[in-house]
Protein backbone atom coordinates (compact mmCIF):
# COMPACT_ATOMS: atom_id res chain seq x y z
CA UNK A 1 0.00 0.00 0.00
CA UNK A 2 1.42 3.45 -0.54
CA UNK A 3 2.17 5.87 2.23
CA UNK A 4 -0.91 8.66 2.05
CA UNK A 5 -1.15 12.04 2.92
CA UNK A 6 -2.73 11.30 6.50
CA UNK A 7 0.42 9.01 7.43
CA UNK A 8 1.07 12.32 9.66
CA UNK A 9 -1.91 11.94 11.35
CA UNK A 10 -0.99 8.26 12.14
CA UNK A 11 1.76 8.56 13.08
CA UNK A 12 1.58 10.78 16.18
CA UNK A 13 -1.45 8.33 17.33
CA UNK A 14 0.43 5.47 17.43
CA UNK A 15 3.60 7.27 19.62
CA UNK A 16 1.14 8.18 21.76
CA UNK A 17 -0.47 5.31 22.74
CA UNK A 18 3.49 3.90 23.36
CA UNK A 19 4.06 6.13 25.58
CA UNK A 20 1.30 6.16 27.24
CA UNK A 21 1.60 2.44 28.08
CA UNK A 22 5.13 3.43 28.75
CA UNK A 23 4.22 5.04 31.88
CA UNK A 24 1.63 3.02 32.94
CA UNK A 25 4.19 0.42 33.49
CA UNK A 26 6.56 2.39 34.94
CA UNK A 27 3.87 3.16 37.67
CA UNK A 28 3.36 -0.94 37.88
CA UNK A 29 6.44 -1.49 38.96
CA UNK A 30 5.75 0.63 42.19
CA UNK A 31 3.57 -1.35 42.85
CA UNK A 32 3.53 -4.77 45.64
CA UNK A 33 4.98 -7.98 44.64
CA UNK A 34 1.65 -9.71 44.32
CA UNK A 35 -0.50 -6.92 43.05
CA UNK A 36 2.16 -6.03 40.69
CA UNK A 37 2.00 -9.78 39.46
CA UNK A 38 -1.21 -9.26 38.50
CA UNK A 39 -1.35 -6.32 37.32
CA UNK A 40 1.39 -7.15 34.84
CA UNK A 41 -0.18 -10.31 33.26
CA UNK A 42 -3.16 -8.02 32.78
CA UNK A 43 -1.19 -5.17 31.51
CA UNK A 44 0.62 -7.44 28.88
CA UNK A 45 -2.76 -8.85 27.80
CA UNK A 46 -4.08 -5.28 27.41
CA UNK A 47 -0.41 -4.53 25.29
CA UNK A 48 -1.07 -6.90 22.61
CA UNK A 49 -4.69 -5.73 21.97
CA UNK A 50 -3.15 -2.21 21.37
CA UNK A 51 -0.03 -3.47 19.63
CA UNK A 52 -2.83 -5.03 17.06
CA UNK A 53 -5.23 -2.47 17.19
CA UNK A 54 -1.91 -0.21 16.16
CA UNK A 55 -0.80 -2.47 13.67
CA UNK A 56 -4.55 -2.26 12.08
CA UNK A 57 -4.35 1.66 11.95
CA UNK A 58 -0.96 1.66 10.87
CA UNK A 59 -1.88 -0.67 7.65
CA UNK A 60 -4.90 1.43 7.15
CA UNK A 61 -2.81 4.32 7.08
CA UNK A 62 -0.70 3.06 4.33
CA UNK A 63 2.49 2.33 6.47
CA UNK A 64 4.70 -0.49 5.28
CA UNK A 65 5.31 -3.61 6.82
CA UNK A 66 7.88 -3.24 9.00
CA UNK A 67 7.76 0.24 9.91
CA UNK A 68 6.49 -0.23 13.43
CA UNK A 69 7.02 -3.65 15.90
CA UNK A 70 3.42 -4.51 15.24
CA UNK A 71 1.57 -7.87 14.59
CA UNK A 72 1.42 -8.54 11.43
CA UNK A 73 -2.03 -7.73 9.08
CA UNK A 74 -3.54 -10.18 7.15
CA UNK A 75 -6.15 -9.03 4.38
CA UNK A 76 -9.19 -11.28 3.82
CA UNK A 77 -12.68 -10.66 2.84
CA UNK A 78 -16.02 -10.96 4.23
CA UNK A 79 -18.91 -10.87 2.13
CA UNK A 80 -17.78 -8.10 -0.29
CA UNK A 81 -16.15 -6.17 2.69
CA UNK A 82 -12.43 -6.73 3.45
CA UNK A 83 -11.31 -7.95 6.57
CA UNK A 84 -8.37 -7.22 8.43
CA UNK A 85 -6.90 -9.13 11.15
CA UNK A 86 -4.13 -9.10 13.56
CA UNK A 87 -3.33 -11.81 15.78
CA UNK A 88 -3.14 -10.46 19.76
CA UNK A 89 -2.49 -14.09 20.93
CA UNK A 90 -2.63 -17.73 19.52
CA UNK A 91 -6.32 -18.23 20.04
CA UNK A 92 -7.48 -14.26 19.17
CA UNK A 93 -7.06 -11.35 16.89
CA UNK A 94 -8.60 -8.23 16.32
CA UNK A 95 -10.53 -7.45 13.22
CA UNK A 96 -11.63 -4.53 10.97
CA UNK A 97 -14.23 -4.98 8.24
CA UNK A 98 -13.67 -1.98 6.07
CA UNK A 99 -14.97 -0.72 2.32
CA UNK A 100 -12.95 1.26 -0.35
CA UNK A 101 -13.88 5.35 0.91
CA UNK A 102 -16.38 6.55 -1.52
CA UNK A 103 -14.35 9.84 -1.93
CA UNK A 104 -11.49 7.86 -3.46
CA UNK A 105 -13.49 5.22 -6.09
CA UNK A 106 -17.16 7.06 -6.75
CA UNK A 107 -15.68 9.48 -9.12
CA UNK A 108 -13.64 6.14 -10.78
CA UNK A 109 -17.57 4.26 -10.96
CA UNK A 110 -18.17 6.83 -13.58
CA UNK A 111 -15.83 3.86 -15.81
CA UNK A 112 -17.89 1.20 -17.22
CA UNK A 113 -14.86 -1.10 -16.76
CA UNK A 114 -14.59 -0.74 -12.85
CA UNK A 115 -18.56 -0.79 -12.70
CA UNK A 116 -18.11 -4.45 -14.19
CA UNK A 117 -15.18 -5.73 -12.32
CA UNK A 118 -17.72 -5.02 -9.09
CA UNK A 119 -20.59 -6.09 -10.89
CA UNK A 120 -18.26 -9.71 -11.61
CA UNK A 121 -16.83 -9.68 -8.69
CA UNK A 122 -19.87 -9.45 -6.65
CA UNK A 123 -21.80 -12.21 -8.38
CA UNK A 124 -18.80 -14.56 -8.20
CA UNK A 125 -18.30 -13.66 -4.29
CA UNK A 126 -22.18 -14.24 -3.26
CA UNK A 127 -22.81 -17.05 -5.55
CA UNK A 128 -20.47 -19.17 -3.68
CA UNK A 129 -21.12 -17.51 -0.32
CA UNK A 130 -24.63 -19.34 -0.68
CA UNK A 131 -24.20 -22.21 -2.59
CA UNK A 132 -21.03 -23.30 0.27
CA UNK A 133 -22.82 -23.21 2.95
CA UNK A 134 -21.79 -24.91 6.33
CA UNK A 135 -23.39 -27.52 8.40
CA UNK A 136 -25.61 -27.44 10.66
CA UNK A 137 -27.49 -25.58 7.52
CA UNK A 138 -27.91 -27.48 3.78
CA UNK A 139 -29.19 -26.36 0.87
CA UNK A 140 -31.97 -27.58 -0.45
CA UNK A 141 -32.85 -27.22 -3.62
CA UNK A 142 -35.92 -27.33 -5.57
CA UNK A 143 -37.62 -27.08 -9.27
CA UNK A 144 -40.11 -24.83 -10.66
CA UNK A 145 -42.24 -21.83 -8.79
CA UNK A 146 -42.07 -21.95 -4.93
CA UNK A 147 -44.00 -19.56 -2.38
CA UNK A 148 -43.23 -19.66 1.08
CA UNK A 149 -45.33 -18.39 4.05
CA UNK A 150 -44.91 -17.49 7.27
CA UNK A 151 -42.25 -17.98 10.06
CA UNK A 152 -38.79 -19.84 8.89
CA UNK A 153 -35.70 -19.84 11.06
CA UNK A 154 -32.62 -20.15 8.91
CA UNK A 155 -32.98 -21.06 5.09
CA UNK A 156 -31.02 -22.01 2.72
CA UNK A 157 -32.65 -22.60 -0.96
CA UNK A 158 -32.15 -22.96 -4.69
CA UNK A 159 -34.47 -22.86 -7.05
CA UNK A 160 -34.21 -24.50 -10.94
CA UNK A 161 -36.09 -23.29 -13.35
CA UNK A 162 -38.48 -21.02 -11.58
CA UNK A 163 -39.16 -18.27 -9.63
CA UNK A 164 -39.45 -17.66 -6.01
CA UNK A 165 -41.95 -16.21 -3.41
CA UNK A 166 -41.52 -15.23 0.14
CA UNK A 167 -44.49 -13.78 2.32
CA UNK A 168 -42.47 -13.49 6.01
CA UNK A 169 -43.66 -12.61 9.06
CA UNK A 170 -41.12 -12.09 12.51
CA UNK A 171 -37.41 -12.29 12.97
CA UNK A 172 -34.91 -14.53 10.99
CA UNK A 173 -30.89 -15.09 12.06
CA UNK A 174 -30.18 -15.82 8.11
CA UNK A 175 -31.91 -16.51 4.86
CA UNK A 176 -29.64 -17.60 1.69
CA UNK A 177 -32.10 -17.88 -1.53
CA UNK A 178 -30.55 -18.04 -5.40
CA UNK A 179 -33.04 -18.43 -8.50
CA UNK A 180 -33.24 -18.98 -12.03
CA UNK A 181 -36.13 -16.21 -12.25
CA UNK A 182 -37.75 -13.52 -10.29
CA UNK A 183 -37.09 -12.96 -6.17
CA UNK A 184 -40.07 -11.47 -4.69
CA UNK A 185 -39.32 -10.86 -0.57
CA UNK A 186 -42.53 -9.17 1.58
CA UNK A 187 -43.50 -8.79 4.75
CA UNK A 188 -43.49 -7.78 7.82
CA UNK A 189 -40.09 -9.57 8.80
CA UNK A 190 -36.73 -8.93 10.63
CA UNK A 191 -33.40 -10.52 8.74
CA UNK A 192 -30.13 -10.25 10.90
CA UNK A 193 -28.12 -11.68 7.25
CA UNK A 194 -30.13 -11.61 3.61
CA UNK A 195 -28.02 -13.33 0.72
CA UNK A 196 -30.22 -13.02 -2.40
CA UNK A 197 -29.20 -14.11 -6.39
CA UNK A 198 -31.61 -13.74 -9.03
CA UNK A 199 -31.01 -14.33 -13.14
CA UNK A 200 -34.13 -12.10 -12.72
CA UNK A 201 -35.41 -9.27 -11.26
CA UNK A 202 -35.44 -9.03 -7.31
CA UNK A 203 -38.42 -7.22 -5.12
CA UNK A 204 -38.04 -6.31 -1.99
CA UNK A 205 -40.94 -4.56 0.15
CA UNK A 206 -42.58 -4.46 3.03
CA UNK A 207 -46.51 -5.22 3.49
CA UNK A 208 -48.73 -2.61 2.25
CA UNK A 209 -49.62 -0.16 5.48
CA UNK A 210 -49.04 -3.33 8.37
CA UNK A 211 -45.32 -4.34 7.91
CA UNK A 212 -42.01 -3.32 6.88
CA UNK A 213 -38.78 -5.51 5.69
CA UNK A 214 -35.81 -4.79 7.98
CA UNK A 215 -32.26 -6.26 7.25
CA UNK A 216 -28.92 -6.18 9.21
CA UNK A 217 -26.52 -6.86 6.54
CA UNK A 218 -28.21 -7.60 3.15
CA UNK A 219 -26.17 -9.16 -0.12
CA UNK A 220 -28.68 -8.99 -3.10
CA UNK A 221 -27.48 -9.47 -6.56
CA UNK A 222 -29.61 -9.73 -10.08
CA UNK A 223 -28.55 -10.32 -13.51
CA UNK A 224 -31.52 -8.06 -14.32
CA UNK A 225 -32.69 -5.20 -11.77
CA UNK A 226 -33.31 -4.64 -8.63
CA UNK A 227 -36.55 -2.95 -6.60
CA UNK A 228 -36.43 -2.30 -3.13
CA UNK A 229 -39.74 0.04 -1.80
CA UNK A 230 -42.74 0.48 0.38
CA UNK A 231 -40.97 0.17 4.15
CA UNK A 232 -37.28 -1.50 3.47
CA UNK A 233 -34.98 -0.42 6.21
CA UNK A 234 -31.47 -2.06 5.41
CA UNK A 235 -27.51 -1.71 5.49
CA UNK A 236 -25.32 -3.77 2.87
CA UNK A 237 -24.93 -4.20 -1.27
CA UNK A 238 -27.12 -4.15 -3.83
CA UNK A 239 -25.70 -5.02 -7.47
CA UNK A 240 -27.71 -5.26 -10.87
CA UNK A 241 -27.06 -5.18 -13.99
CA UNK A 242 -29.80 -3.12 -15.40
CA UNK A 243 -31.19 -0.66 -12.44
CA UNK A 244 -31.76 -0.51 -8.97
CA UNK A 245 -34.99 1.15 -8.48
CA UNK A 246 -35.91 2.85 -5.06
CA UNK A 247 -39.52 4.11 -6.40
CA UNK A 248 -42.04 5.67 -4.03
CA UNK A 249 -44.43 4.57 -2.28
CA UNK A 250 -46.38 4.79 1.03
CA UNK A 251 -43.18 4.38 3.10
CA UNK A 252 -39.45 5.11 2.08
CA UNK A 253 -36.41 3.25 1.99
CA UNK A 254 -34.11 3.79 4.83
CA UNK A 255 -30.48 2.73 3.62
CA UNK A 256 -27.88 2.77 6.69
CA UNK A 257 -24.39 3.04 6.48
CA UNK A 258 -22.12 1.39 5.57
CA UNK A 259 -24.03 0.65 2.07
CA UNK A 260 -23.86 0.29 -1.43
CA UNK A 261 -26.28 0.27 -4.62
CA UNK A 262 -24.92 0.43 -7.97
CA UNK A 263 -26.20 -0.97 -11.54
CA UNK A 264 -23.27 -2.28 -14.07
CA UNK A 265 -24.88 -0.03 -16.39
CA UNK A 266 -25.51 3.24 -15.13
CA UNK A 267 -23.04 5.16 -13.89
CA UNK A 268 -24.79 7.35 -11.42
CA UNK A 269 -25.97 6.48 -7.27
CA UNK A 270 -29.04 6.11 -6.62
CA UNK A 271 -31.00 8.06 -3.94
CA UNK A 272 -28.92 11.43 -4.39
CA UNK A 273 -26.82 9.64 -1.53
CA UNK A 274 -23.82 11.60 0.42
CA UNK A 275 -20.23 10.51 -0.60
CA UNK A 276 -19.56 10.37 3.14
CA UNK A 277 -22.08 7.34 3.77
CA UNK A 278 -20.97 4.87 0.89
CA UNK A 279 -18.42 1.86 0.96
CA UNK A 280 -17.68 0.21 -2.13
CA UNK A 281 -17.58 -3.40 -2.05
CA UNK A 282 -13.48 -4.76 -1.87
CA UNK A 283 -13.51 -5.35 -5.43
CA UNK A 284 -11.56 -2.95 -6.49
CA UNK A 285 -8.63 -0.58 -5.60
CA UNK A 286 -8.84 2.29 -3.41
CA UNK A 287 -8.25 3.72 0.58
CA UNK A 288 -9.87 1.35 2.65
CA UNK A 289 -12.44 3.08 5.28
CA UNK A 290 -13.47 0.60 8.66
CA UNK A 291 -16.67 0.53 9.87
CA UNK A 292 -17.05 -2.36 12.52
CA UNK A 293 -13.97 -3.34 14.69
CA UNK A 294 -14.05 -6.77 16.91
CA UNK A 295 -11.66 -9.24 19.24
CA UNK A 296 -12.17 -12.68 17.96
Amino acid sequence: MRLGVKSGVVLPLVLGILLAVTILLTSLLQMPGGVRRVALRNFQKQQQIYDAESALIAYLEGFPEGFFKLPKVERGRLGPWADLSASVDSSRSIHALAGIACDSACNMLKSAKLRREIYEGFKQQLNQEIMLVKPPLKLEIKSGNRRIFGPIFSKALQVLDGDLSLDLEGEFPSGRFIADGTVEIRGNAVFDTLRVYARGPIYIRGFLLRGSVKIRFLEAFSEDRIEISSGVEFSGVAIARHEVAFPKGVDKVMMHYPSFVMAAESANLPLELKTDSVLVPDFIAGDLKPFQWSLQ
